[in-house]
């Protein structure tokens, strides 16, 4: 079982097709289905069987992806330690995040970590939570950034902050002439009756903030006018701009670039914890201590950052 063939395999498993398999490996499709014909021959057994689901794995195919990734997790490891020998010299760190935070968080942090560790490769893969926890579990990934509560109990993490999250408005809506300032935090908020039966613009299901904004909705009795639902952040934040309605936004995504006004949801406001996980097993490079070292300082000062831009006022932006 060499390396290559390892990644083929495992690559098809995690994209369910050959064609997608062969793109996130820039081969051929045509040489990648020739290798799994050859190999399924050589081996005696047949790996995976085409579904109208895709490719799936069979039993032995199963016990394969399983002995496989124990591999890939091994060479990983030997990998780190190796490289450790040389300092902050050489390293890699496989970082996952989710695709909505990606434009925000990479541009914060890559810039800066590259200028102080020049040959330490950050190696970014692009994965919803639940692909992202599998990711640590196989120890495809070193770190992944998450918010609690994690699927998997077994993955440790590190806190980075108490992230709030926003009732984002634009420039002369009706609401913020209701908004009351918090003496305690400086910050403007919003009463839970006040949202009630304004047009909203929310993200579509099976993310995150969807799961948010049904809750706040349900718990606080508020029948908001859905006026649409959306995959894209940007395209939200973009229909919000230009007054189409409202919609919530967690303080990591606020860009100065957006002219919008931010309030507080209810007086004490409404939060989650953002966390950096890790393998439940494996070897913790100093790279990736490193990395997630600079990702926690970053997020914290631009957490204390913002909080000083709300306590002078609700608009943030041009």
């Amino acid at each position: 079982m060499e390396l290559k063939e390892v990644q083929y395999i495992l690559a098809i498993a995690e994209c369910g097709s050959l064609s997608k398999a062969a793109q996130h490996l820039y081969v051929a499709q045509s040489s990648l289905s020739q290798f799994l014909k050859n190999y399924e021959a050589q081996s005696g057994y047949t790996l995976f069987i085409r579904t109208p689901q895709g490719l799936k794995p069979t039993c032995e195919g199963a016990l394969y992806i399983h002995t496989a990734r124990q591999i890939m997790r091994m060479q990983n490891n030997l990998n780190n330690q190796l490289m450790e020998l040389s300092g902050l010299q050489r390293g890699k760190v496989c970082f996952s995040l989710s695709s909505f935070r990606s434009p925000y968080l990479l541009p914060l942090v890559l810039p800066a970590f590259r200028r102080k560790y020049p040959n330490v490769e950050v190696a970014i893969t692009e994965a919803h939570m639940a692909r992202q926890e599998r990711l640590l579990a196989e120890g495809r990934a070193d770190v992944a950034f998450l918010s609690l509560p994690l699927e998997n109990q077994e993955i440790p993490y590190l806190k980075v902050i108490e992230e709030e999250i926003f009732l984002a408005a634009p420039d002369g809506h009706p609401i913020t002439a209701q908004a009351r300032r918090n003496p305690a935090t400086g910050r403007m908020w919003i009463d839970y009756p006040t949202m009630n039966g304004q047009d909203f613009l929310l993200y579509s299901i099976n993310h995150r903030l969807s799961t948010f904004s049904d809750r706040i909705f349900t718990e606080y009795h508020i029948a908001p006018k859905i006026i649409q639902t959306h995959d894209s952040f940007e395209t939200l934040i973009r229909l919000t701009e230009v007054g189409m309605g409202l919609t919530f936004i967690p303080e990591t995504y606020i860009d100065n670039r957006h002219s919008l006004s931010y309030f507080s949801i209810g007086e004490t406001g409404q939060f989650r914890t953002l966390v950096l996980g890790y393998p439940p097993v494996g070897y913790l490079s100093k790279a990736t201590r490193a990395f997630s070292n600079m990702v926690i300082d970053m997020l914290q000062e631009q957490h204390r950052a913002l909080d000083a831009k709300l306590k002078e006022g609700s608009h943030i932006g041009h």
